[in-house]
């Protein structure tokens, strides 16, 4: 007889369980030993206790932990405005209960958990792209990584307003990390156990700008070694570069270029597709040439992927959006790959707004797509004519691509430097 399944919250009772489920699953840098085992059992017991934006859960079989979740409850940019959102932060599956669809039940309850939280997306960092793929997770923006000579940073000025910030400073950081985060589509508020780790992150060094004492923007690095034997040789690691606008951003970049003499190359990580055209040398320190004539730039990655979860109650939810002007009706069949059926989603676009179209309104153009692929059209991190031209998308009308290209393309892709 087949042992029944029960999801619940996890208990101080069930850390032993949690512990040897988390440290086979997540094996990298951890050793094993006694320390390893006490410094995971106090973070647990902290995030059982105290953490209030964060829930952990527990597939269980009888008695036995299969597996577990944690959840984290953000409050995320969408096209401008605050809504809120639940994120994936960890699923970790017992090595002796793989393959069994535990790792199905879970995302089933974290998305029905993101359900009565009244979260209009849920968001996670994928460890099998392909695995949340077929759950409809659609891509967000990718990352961009920069690794440069420091010197061919852009110059600033002066270093006015720039100050070296401590320990102190973090309600300013955050402070000012939200200025950001409210006026970028896709980024998500720092949450508790991001905050914790930031403040005792002994390693991290910040560097924050201020105008009539308002910080405007920082940068958080590391110093990194870059030879074996020889301790001259440095690289700068950026974790973070928050700034209010293009200015400011011009200021931190600055600063980061006169440490040239301490840290020969600089590592950025960005979301701005069009970072590049800040450098006039944009040529990484690899030395990759690329047939015919292409001079490598930087290295691109796929990290936070999203779900819509209510297509039809994402579009009223975010009426306020400002589009191109243009009136069309769209319908969209798509699958859920979750349920295996075909669910339709039918818009309305008119008066540069759109919103759900009338039950009986004609439509001008339908579309099939793959659930992943609606979730990435409705956030912006994916430009229909793209998807069309490349098979992803079928449309029943290609006169009405571009039309509708337009009206669904955002300016700035969704995308989110959160650690969770």
């Amino acid at each position: 007889m087949k042992t029944e399944r029960i999801l619940r919250n996890l208990t101080l009772d069930d850390i032993d369980q949690y512990l040897e489920v988390y440290l086979n699953a997540y094996p990298a840098h951890k050793e094993l030993d006694d320390a390893c085992s006490e410094f995971y059992r106090k973070k647990v017991t902290r995030e059982i206790t105290e953490n209030k934006e964060v829930e952990l859960v527990g597939l269980f079989e009888g008695d036995k932990m299969i597996a577990f979740m944690k959840l984290v409850n953000f409050d995320m940019n969408l096209y401008g405005k605050m809504h809120r959102a639940v994120g994936l932060m960890s699923l970790a599956v017992h090595p002796l209960h793989k393959k069994k669809g535990a790792a199905f039940d879970m995302i089933t309850r974290f998305e029905n958990y993101a359900k009565t939280h009244d979260a209009l997306v849920t968001l996670l960092l994928p460890f099998r792209i392909d695995f949340y793929r077929k759950m409809g997770y659609g891509y967000g923006a990718k990352m961009d990584e920069y690794h440069v000579p420091t010197i061919n940073l852009p110059k600033a000025d002066n270093m006015e307003g720039m100050r070296i910030l401590t320990v102190d400073d973090v309600p300013e950081v955050l402070a000012c990390h939200s200025r950001m985060v409210e006026q970028s589509h896709g980024m998500v508020k720092k949450f508790e156990e991001e905050i914790r780790d930031m403040e005792t992150d002994t390693q991290v060094r910040r560097i924050g700008y201020f105008e009539n004492d308002v910080m405007k923007g920082y940068v958080a690095f590391r110093f990194e070694d870059a030879s074996e034997v020889n301790y001259t040789l440095n690289r700068l690691s950026v974790e973070e570069l928050v700034y209010e606008d293009g200015a400011v951003l011009k200021k931190l970049l600055g600063f980061l270029r006169m440490q040239a003499d301490l840290a020969q190359t600089v590592i950025l990580r960005t979301g701005e597709e069009d970072f590049y055209h800040l450098l006039d040398n944009t040529q990484d320190v690899s030395g990759n040439y690329i047939n015919f004539g292409f001079l490598q730039s930087n290295v691109s990655a796929v990290g936070t992927m999203f779900k819509i979860l209510h297509p039809t109650e994402f579009i009223k939810a975010t009426d306020y959006r400002t589009l191109p002007e243009g009136e069309l009706n769209a319908e969209f069949i798509y699958e859920d790959q979750m349920e295996h059926c075909e669910k339709n989603l039918r818009v309305s676009f008119a008066g540069g707004k759109w919103q759900p179209a009338a039950a009986d309104a004609r439509m001008d153009v339908i579309l099939w797509c793959k659930e992943a692929d609606l979730s990435s059209l409705l956030l912006g991190s994916a430009n229909l004519a793209s998807l069309v031209r490349l098979g992803a998308v079928k449309i029943s009308d290609k006169a009405f691509t571009q039309q509708l290209d337009r009206l669904l393309h955002c300016d700035q892709k969704p995308w989110s430097n959160s650690d969770y």
